[in-house]
Formats: structure tokens, sequence, C-alpha cells
């Protein structure tokens, strides 16, 4: 392999890991704003309790899975929404608009050229943290 393309493969590599990275602490936060029960077991890692139907899973910090499940992200966007926000999806856009005294101001619009629930996934973490 040449020289180059190592150098292509490591910074890749080194991508990759920070957008993990990123995205277990954007995980970790949506855990928390969903008020998740928290415990630490004998591995002495932090668990969240994630409820499913009739029943629930303790999952640690790294296997959250909010960027990458329906089932797990939908919860949140329907939190948002009754605090009295409007989150509106549409294929690859998010808006979320604020909605008081029946005027309604646009918090922000996220457009990205990934999928649905990538960007639906952006929008909430960008809500979160201005929350």
């Amino acid at each position: 392999m040449s020289p180059h393309r190592t150098k292509r493969l490591e910074r890749a590599v080194l991508i990759l890991k920070t957008t993990n990275k990123m995205k277990a602490k954007d995980n970790k936060l949506i855990a928390e704003f969903m008020e998740l029960p928290t415990e630490v077991f004998n591995t002495g890692l932090l668990n969240y309790y994630h409820r499913e139907d009739n029943s629930g899973t303790w999952y640690e910090e790294h296997e959250l899975s909010y960027n990458v499940s329906w089932d797990w992200l939908m919860p949140v966007v329907e939190k948002i929404e009754n605090f009295g926000f409007e989150f509106i999806i549409t294929e690859s856009r998010c808006k979320i608009k604020h909605n008081t005294d029946h005027s309604i101001e646009e918090l922000f619009h996220i457009e990205t050229i990934g999928s649905k629930i990538n960007t639906t996934y952006d929008a909430v973490v960008k809500f979160i943290k201005n929350y």
C-alpha cells in the first residue's frame, strides 16, 4: 500500500473514531434529556434503562441507539412536541417551531444530504443543546 493511501486510511479511521465519540456523547445527552434511570453495575460503567414496550433493558453508554433507531428517536421527538414545539420532518429536512399564543416562531431548520433519521437526530441534538 502506498504511503499516500495509508495516510488517507489513517485519516478516515480518525474521522470515524471522532464521529463515533461525538455520537456517543450526543446519545448520552439525549438519554439525560429523556431522564432515563441510571445505574452503575459491576463493570463500573454507567448504564441507562430504556423502556421498550412493556419492559426495558439496561444499556451502557456506547449501546444507546438514538442515532440509528426510530424506535429510540421518536419518543424524543414526541417529548419535544409535548413541550409545545412543532417538529416537522420532511424527507431530509427538519424544522422545529415554537408554538405559543397562536404564533409559530421557527427555532431552526436543518437540511442534510444524508438520511431522514440522521437529519432528525441532528435536529433533536441541536434542540436539546439549545433548550
